[in-house]
């Protein structure tokens, strides 16, 4: 896996913002729902996803992301499509010829890069790719007054994306004050107090290209 700040420093990071995993109860079981992510990690470890909007987020300039949980990309390994310097509205994919997005801005992220740091530009960027489960080397979480709500809801897919990719992926903190990443580092003690005020201690997700609905539970990396 590259080194994340590495990627960061050489503006070659981007940010895909996931909804936070909501727990739900059935039949008095509860549970994460990680729908969306179950999707795209399923898509991105298979045919890959297509026309991905991301966010490129670069040293000591508080970009904003479009929702406060998400992936961390390598943009080395992905394919960029289209890259604007704000939300380009963008909608439908390239795959199904239906792919619709405001004029692009530039044809590089080394132009987009250049371009947040002369203006100190904070609006959220836009940068569709096409990627698979290589390009993925994080999580991130955004640093905020509820971090710790966040951390919580992130944790359980990084136990799923562990489950299912047999990568123990990092999870980052993204202060978009001032572009500012930092890693997470747990101690056993630390993550076992996390894991104890989950509200569920499993997540589940319908996996497409295995037809089936797999829960996965949620365990610390030390017990692995």
């Amino acid at each position: 896996m590259n080194d994340i700040m590495t990627l960061y420093d050489n503006n070659k990071l981007l940010v895909r913002a996931m909804d936070q995993p909501s727990i739900l109860l059935d039949m008095g079981r509860k549970y994460f729902d990680l729908s969306s992510w179950g999707y795209e990690i399923d898509s991105l470890m298979n045919e890959g996803l297509d026309s991905l909007s991301t966010t490129l987020i670069v040293p000591n300039v508080g970009v904003r992301t479009y929702k406060n949980v998400g992936f961390l990309l390598n943009s080395d390994l992905t394919e960029c499509l289209h890259i604007s310097k704000t939300d380009s509205s963008s909608s439908g994919s390239i795959r199904n010829r239906d792919f619709l997005a405001k004029k692009e801005d530039f044809t590089t992220l080394e132009e987009l890069a250049k371009y947040i740091k002369d203006n100190d530009a904070t609006e959220m960027n836009e940068v569709n790719v096409n990627a698979k489960i290589d390009a993925v080397v994080g999580l991130f979480i955004n640093k905020c007054q509820h971090a710790k709500f966040l951390l919580q809801a992130i944790y359980p897919v990084k136990c799923a994306l562990k489950e299912l990719t047999g990568v123990d992926y990092p999870i980052y903190v993204y202060d978009f004050l001032n572009g500012k990443l930092e890693s997470i580092e747990l101690s056993k003690e630390e993550e076992d107090e996390l894991i104890n005020s989950l509200g569920a201690r499993e997540v589940s997700c319908w996996l497409d290209s295995q037809n089936k609905l797999v829960c996965i539970p949620i365990e610390s990396s030390f017990q692995k």
